[in-house]
């Protein structure tokens, strides 16, 4: 049937000689325009003849000559629709905003007031359009646009990480549509006016390739595609552009021929389409983005879920196959979790965007990096290693080979096979700290140890548009510089860095040292570099069977060293503290120097933070006050579990819009929790349920009991924000100590304190510009002597902590501890210590819970409106029953 093929619109722009001309910087020396008049008399023939209507992109100023206003007027009362090509056809980039405008409203104006039409549509002079004049068509009421070819080009012109062929909205939140013309199969487009000379063959070549994509089909001509031949007085003099004249006219082929041609090309559209006016088109083949999958791919496999804006639910698949930092991929058990918990039909999910670059893409990355770096010639034992860095990076490209495995799930587990997009690594990161941030206009930095061999970008924020200002190429990395100090003090990569940081403060800057440690980078600030002599990536010292056994990846069990023997001989003698507080320091130094001339530069005062090097809270406060920012936000999920989000954030292009809780994981029910509290009954949990839980929390808290809190939505991120977390008092200085030992930890940073903000000016100091980043425990805050004298548990040995400020509104559970906690104490603040023993992720679902519960032996788990305790360990309160204790339910028995 007929009506079972694919739409097609015929689109017409009316560019008449005097636009062309003035396109070309030629002088048009005629008063009139035979080419405009006796192109659209004709191609109003050939539309009648076909019996077709189509839509006619005008430039308004046509209606200045009395005969092109009749024939426009004979052409809309023939029935064909009107769209916009501006005012005066210029050049849109040339322009200022005011400007353009102006041409966007002007012309839509003048064209409804003169031809009594409603003006819906608009194309852009040469296809010159851009996100700020996406913005622009749709202030000035515009429904559509048609001037975007979907491909890398246009996708590099619009800051997008792709175009799809069909309609579509360019941007979130607004109505305006975009009508994408038809890519070419060469390096010119296949619509008639370029194979009219071309050949029937290029434009059947070029149909080819767009049926291929199953897109409707926007055939656009040129009034040239019809006029008769410009008369000899209207062509230049000079031969050269006499000659280019009659190409850019067509004026070198009669009318009738162009006709034919025209018709030929037309007949090849309707065997395969059915001819339908742009109105029906818009109404009926628009390809709406309903949910967004986003998938990290590297360090921490992760799965976030959008629609528009909203994150619906995200998750990373340690927290699920229990295996810290798991980089599982496709993290198969995320994605199922974020659609569960989502509560969606999959169906929905109409994008996919992976992290990270495509093979192809990867791949020339790739050989450029491995070239570079080995004929960057710092010392001969640089070259002996150059085996296992071929093979590290050839890991990070092997990996990529296996992206698209995750639509390979998505139509075995849901019969589903969305679009596929990919997203720089780095261009993630940044887009997860920017398009999140409270404020509109930002300086971007992130640095991590490598993604897309890429470790540090800085880029400006405005306008939800994002422009990278400068990069740094692996293995030039501060996360190489950082792990190589955590390796090279014997604590784990990727795991301990925020070991380093809390050790730091109990060391010294030995003038010796430092100068020792600075002396091995070979470049700083932008031209920030490593001393291949003392760094080295990929130095594989052996592989962890443990780990194998744990179901870690194969890459992930290899022990390799960042660091060569030469950096270990020249910190030999000092002390671990010293060595960590002199890292740290240089650090703090190159951040700031590498971010000082862009913030100069640009002079944006506010500054987002992505990207593993920004989990160093005390390198977040030093880039932050350092440099003088009005305010600073950092991702919460700052590392790369957090690219998911980023990832869907950037293939939306949302503009910035902050959230204030990431309470993203799964939730679960007074049912599920009282099964996994039942189920341990043998392991001697007892249990009751309270209607007031908070007051019996803070009661038990303020007796000086650990409490472990399972409660609402799990967070997305490193940071424990109350959900599932360990609360205690705060006015024990040992409590690091034996609290530390009971959940097998070895930590040098103080445990992290939860407040109530309406006391947090008694509290801390300095929060001016920090309350975004303080809801997520991203940065840290000197202390008050209040706080010194009254919660000595959470202050490090330099005065400061790492706070996480919560109001009533966002987590109402906690800040109702809080507060009972205040009323029993005078104290507004207790420890928030993440609920999870050692390497192991923070726990997940009720089993998780009470499993922790039980290796830690604390004192009770209060799990949603339950507490628990162990047989011999602690008597749940007697006096719950007068605060709402109902029916007590031993486990036991």
């Amino acid at each position: 049937m007929t009506h079972d093929k694919p739409k097609a619109v015929l689109h017409v722009d009316l560019d008449g000689a005097a636009h062309i001309y003035r396109h070309h910087g030629w002088n048009y020396p005629l008063d009139h325009d035979p080419l405009f008049e006796t192109g659209i008399a004709n191609l109003l023939d050939f539309l009648a003849q076909n019996e077709l209507r189509a839509t006619l992109f005008v430039v308004a100023d046509q209606l200045d000559h009395p005969k092109s206003r009749a024939l426009l007027q004979r052409a809309v009362d023939a029935g064909h629709e009107i769209a916009s090509h501006t005012l005066t056809h210029p050049e849109l980039r040339r322009l200022g905003r005011d400007d353009r405008r102006r041409e966007l409203v002007d012309s839509k104006a003048r064209l409804e007031k003169e031809l009594g039409v409603t003006v819906r549509g608009f194309r852009a002079p040469s296809y010159q359009i851009d996100r700020e004049t996406f913005a622009l068509l749709a202030e000035a009421g515009y429904q559509w646009d048609s001037s975007v070819f979907p491909n890398a080009k246009f996708a590099r012109q619009l800051e997008a990480l792709s175009i799809e062929p069909f309609p579509h909205h360019p941007l979130l939140d607004t109505p305006l549509l975009e009508l994408p013309l038809p890519d070419s199969p060469g390096p010119v487009p296949f619509h008639p006016s370029y194979s009219i000379l071309l050949g029937q063959w290029y434009f059947e070549r070029g149909l080819r390739r767009h049926r291929k994509t199953g897109a409707p089909l926007v055939m656009l001509f040129h009034l040239t595609d019809f006029a008769n031949p410009l008369p000899g007085d209207a062509l230049p003099r000079t031969v050269l552009d006499n000659w280019r004249a009659k190409y850019y006219t067509l004026s070198n082929l009669s009318a009738a021929e162009k006709r034919r041609r025209c018709q030929r090309m037309l007949d090849a559209v309707r065997r395969h389409y059915r001819v339908a006016t742009t109105r029906e088109l818009v109404a009926e083949d628009v390809r709406e983005r309903k949910l967004v999958l986003g998938i990290a791919t590297t360090h921490e496999t992760s799965a976030a879920l959008y629609r528009g804006h909203d994150c619906l639910a995200a998750i990373s698949e340690e927290r699920l196959d229990r295996v810290k930092f798991s980089t599982k991929y496709p993290p198969k058990l995320s994605i199922e979790s974020v659609v569960n918990t989502a509560g969606v039909d999959p169906r929905e999910i109409t994008d996919v965007v992976i992290a990270g670059l495509p093979p192809g893409k990867l791949f020339k990355r790739f050989v450029a990096n491995q070239a570079d770096d080995t004929f960057e010639y710092h010392a001969l034992n640089d070259y002996f290693p150059h085996a296992n860095k071929l093979l590290y990076r050839a890991f990070a490209w092997t990996r990529s080979l296996g992206y698209r495995g995750v639509l390979g799930f998505l139509e075995e587990k849901y019969g589903i096979r969305p679009r596929l997009h990919f997203a720089p690594h780095h261009q993630c990161h940044a887009a997860s700290a920017y398009r999140t941030a409270p404020f509109d206009d930002a300086l971007i930095v992130t640095a991590d140890g490598v993604g897309d061999y890429v470790s540090v970008t800085v880029a400006s924020g405005s306008g939800g548009r994002m422009k990278l200002l400068h990069s740094i190429g692996y293995p030039h990395s501060f996360g190489q510089f950082y792990t190589a100090c955590t390796q090279v003090l014997g604590f784990r990569a990727n795991r301990h860095e925020g070991k380093i940081t809390g050790l730091s403060g109990f060391g010294k800057v030995d003038p010796q040292l430092y100068d020792k440690v600075r002396s091995t980078l070979r470049g700083s600030g932008k031209g920030f570099k490593l001393d291949k002599r003392y760094y080295s990536e990929g130095i594989i010292r052996g592989w962890s069977t443990k780990a194998l056994k744990r179901g870690e990846d194969l890459f992930e069990t290899l022990q390799y060293r960042n660091f060569k023997a030469p950096l270990r001989r020249l910190l030999k003698g000092h002390s671990r503290e010293d060595v960590a507080c002199v890292f740290q320091t240089i650090l703090e130094e190159q951040l700031v120097e590498l971010v000082r001339p862009f913030a100069e530069q640009t002079g944006l005062r506010n500054l987002c933070l992505a990207g593993g090097v920004f989990a160093n809270v005390k390198a977040n406060a030093a880039l932050f006050r350092g440099l003088g920012f009005d305010q600073v936000y950092i991702f919460p999920n700052m590392g790369d579990g957090g690219l998911s989000c980023g990832a869907a954030l950037e293939l939306l292009q949302a503009e910035p819009r902050p959230f204030d809780s990431v309470y993203w994981g799964p939730d679960f029910t007074e049912a599920q929790m009282e099964a996994a509290l039942r189920a341990q009954a043998p392991a001697g949990v007892s249990f009751r349920r309270y209607d007031d839980v908070e007051r019996v929390i803070a009661e038990l808290l303020a007796a000086k009991k650990v409490v472990a809190r399972f409660n609402g939505r799990m967070e997305f991120g490193p940071r424990a924000l109350c959900n599932r977390t360990i609360l205690y008092a705060a006015d024990e200085p040992e409590a690091n100590n034996w609290l530390n030992k009971r959940l097998g930890r070895t930590e040098f940073m103080p445990f992290a304190p939860v407040a109530m903000k309406e006391h947090a000016d008694e509290l801390f100091l300095g929060i001016q510009g920090t309350e975004h980043a303080l809801k997520f425990m991203t940065i840290i805050l000197d202390c008050t002597e209040f706080t010194r004298q009254k919660c000595p548990a959470i202050v490090h040995v330099d005065g400061t902590a790492r706070p996480q400020l919560v109001t009533a509104d966002i987590n109402p559970s906690m800040h109702r501890i809080l507060t009972h906690y205040h009323e029993l104490t005078g104290v507004p603040l207790l420890v928030n210590t993440s609920y999870n023993m050692h390497e192991e992720p923070i726990v997940c679902t009720p089993e998780d819970g009470v499993r922790a519960f039980l290796d830690s032996k604390l004192d009770f788990l209060a799990m949603g409106p339950f507490v628990a305790t162990l047989a011999g360990t602690a008597e749940l309160p007697q006096q719950g029953t007068a605060h709402g204790a109902r029916s007590e339910v031993e486990a036991r028995r």
